[in-house]
């Protein structure tokens, strides 16, 4: 007959096992301590904050309860609705922009030395160096009434005096046209990844197919990239949504509202508004999409993978 005492119920043996593995690597928990507390401080707190705040009118040092009037303010809010459309036209834009990195990467891949694929890499990647700063000094200046493009436009014969970043049917375009030719080094590297994993057997079986040129690249080698091309349309999607740091610098939303994004109604109702609450209502929208975003990101992922 089995002692009921010295039997131990079902769940207890396997959490003496896991007390006793945490015990016996405390010191690797001890050591990542730090860690956790900083991001629970600096990352998990500000963002807990964050919600509590986008229900209540809050400047800071006053907080009052207004259930989802900051939420309802959202939908409402002029300068958002046109941030949405504004942000739209910019996710389309960079999503095909893709389009000038992939073509990079596919020209270093067909590059048949491989000194010159290495040194075409460098040239790509040698512009990260630059702060960001210097970027947008630069395009401001080309920009500007008496910049660069208008002095290239004037060596042509027109007579261009536009104010590219003050006018309304002109600033948006604008800032789509920063970091023109939009070869980004990091999503460069990736596709050039992704075509370097290409099989050899794979393109051999193509070239006795028949398959050469660009033939070979829509049939084989594209269709090789599909995990790539996911990801970094999700990547861009999330990337454009978070960033404000163009409209910001180069013309603060103006003229009027033509370059209002999301991110940056969200930072002037912070800094300027001191409308905590509703910042926090934006971001707690913002956190939402990217969110959903980035679950589709791991749904393309995986589903790439399989």
């Amino acid at each position: 007959m089995t002692d009921l005492r010295t039997t131990a119920p079902p769940a207890a043996a396997p959490r003496r096992r896991l007390l006793a593995e945490i015990w016996n690597r405390r010191m690797l928990y001890l050591l990542l301590s730090p860690t956790i507390i900083g991001m629970i401080i600096f990352q998990y707190y500000p963002a807990l904050t964050a919600f509590w705040g986008s229900f209540h009118s809050w400047d800071g040092r006053r907080a009052r309860f207004v259930g989802l009037f900051n939420y309802q303010f959202f939908l409402e809010d002029p300068r958002l609705l046109q941030s949405w459309i504004n942000i739209f036209l910019l996710l389309i834009f960079n999503v095909l922009s893709l389009a000038m990195p992939l073509l990079i990467a596919y020209l270093i891949y067909r590059l048949p030395d491989a000194v010159h694929r290495y040194w075409y890499r460098v040239l790509v990647v040698l512009p990260i160096i630059a702060p960001c700063f210097v970027f947008i000094v630069l395009w401001r200046w080309l920009f500007s009434l008496d910049g660069g493009l208008n002095l290239i436009l004037r060596s042509l014969g027109v007579d261009s005096q536009v104010v590219w970043l003050g006018n309304a049917s002109t600033a948006l375009g604008s800032i789509m046209f920063m970091g023109f030719p939009w070869i980004e080094a990091f999503t460069v590297l990736i596709f050039l990844a992704g075509f370097m994993t290409i099989s050899r057997e794979m393109l051999e079986a193509a070239a006795v197919d028949g398959a050469s040129g660009w033939s070979r690249f829509w049939r084989i080698e594209l269709p090789q990239l599909q995990g790539q091309v996911k990801v970094l349309v999700i990547l861009t999607f999330i990337g454009t949504i978070q960033d404000f740091g163009r409209a910001l610098f180069m013309t603060d939303g103006g003229p009027g509202f033509a370059t209002m994004v999301p991110g940056l109604r969200m930072y002037n109702a912070f800094t300027q508004e001191n409308a905590y609450g509703y910042a926090s209502a934006i971001g707690v929208i913002l956190f939402i999409v990217i969110l959903v975003l980035t679950l589709i990101n791991q749904r393309l992922i995986r589903s790439s993978d399989s």
